[in-house]
């Protein structure tokens, strides 16, 4: 019986193949290597790396064998009917599709990524929902891949009614990246948003927030034991409070995207000559953020730009949050050079 394999792929060191993926409903790798119909070539690893390392006479000799790598695969290891993961950084959502095109060079406006091949997406779901041993297979940094550990998850996770068949783990290949090679800045911030939705959660997240302007720079207090009106933290950079402006900072340990009418209720508490914080651990509706585009004096920050200011300020963090956070600060490779 054949089995359907489940393949990760990523959009480009920024993203840049998104739209392709998401909007025009095809997977796309960079041409920039092997600008030409690869299709065309002997199906064997060996004339991928020998074109590849022809058309790269600058490459790094230990890279040509995982490029070429991907690109055979892409060609002829994957198979219409498998499953395909696409793991978005915009929205931090596992994308999970089908793949229902074969491979084709297409040359046309391709913006550097003319392999395609047609995929056709069935769901998606957050990254929350997923064990942080799937999101960091996930993580490698190699643009495709097949996923070996984590298939089963991954499937039952998005309803796949074949889990039961999936393929059995297997020995990865010598061409897969070692673990320094791992996308450990998200990672780290999954790490962080696990660590709001447990030791944080609720009230603890206020004097946290607090703890976190004061990093930055600020004079902050939590309001909780003296204010009951929405206000959950007042921020300012004079140590006396009257140098405008004032920062008033609603806070919520919040699963669900947060609606226009919580943010508009927030802003009403704040005065023209102060600035309206909106901090969540989750997300924001699309008009929650329209109408906050309006007011020049209100921020809305979600999950991921939370855990984004922590590891920007993560050293002045007092040692009882970085004792509930506990960072360590590591030299990785950097693979966008």
């Amino acid at each position: 019986m054949t089995t359907k394999r489940i393949w990760a792929i990523r959009s480009g060191v920024t993203g840049q193949a998104d739209s392709i993926f998401i909007e025009h409903n095809q997977l796309a790798l960079s041409s920039a290597e092997l600008d030409d119909d690869i299709s065309k070539l002997s199906p064997s690893r060996s004339a991928f790396k020998e074109a590849f390392g022809q058309a790269q006479n600058n490459a790094r000799p230990e890279s040509v064998p995982m490029q070429a790598g991907q690109l055979f695969r892409f060609v002829h290891d994957v198979k219409i009917g498998d499953n395909v993961v696409y793991p978005r950084k915009s929205d931090r959502n596992l994308y999970w599709g089908e793949i229902v095109g074969p491979y084709v060079f297409q040359s046309e406006d391709a913006e550097d990524f003319a392999h395609r091949r047609g995929v056709r997406w069935i769901g998606k779901l957050l990254r929350d929902r997923f064990t942080p041993g799937a999101l960091y297979e996930l993580g490698a940094t190699m643009t495709l891949f097949e996923v070996k550990t984590f298939c089963e998850e991954l499937a039952q996770k998005f309803g796949a009614a074949d889990a039961a068949r999936l393929p059995p783990v297997a020995a990865p290949r010598t061409e897969q990246p070692p673990l320094a090679s791992l996308d450990v800045v998200e990672t780290t911030r999954q790490f962080i948003s696990n660590k709001f939705r447990s030791e944080l959660k609720g009230f603890p997240l206020e004097p946290f927030v607090a703890e976190l302007f004061r990093a930055m720079g600020y004079f902050a207090n939590p309001t909780r034991k003296v204010r009951d009106d929405g206000i959950d933290v007042i921020a300012h950079r004079d140590e006396l409070g009257i140098q405008p402006p004032i920062i008033k900072i609603q806070v919520k340990a919040h699963e669900a995207n947060i609606g226009a009418d919580c943010v508009k209720a927030f802003y009403a508490m704040v005065h023209d000559s102060e600035v309206g914080v909106f901090i969540t651990t989750g997300g924001y509706s699309g008009s929650a953020r329209d109408f906050a585009h309006t007011k020049c004096n209100l921020r809305l920050y979600n999950g991921g730009d939370l855990a984004d200011l922590v590891l920007k300020h993560y050293d002045r963090l007092g040692s009882q949050y970085r004792q509930q956070i506990p960072l360590r600060r590591v030299l990785i490779p950097d693979m966008t050079m």
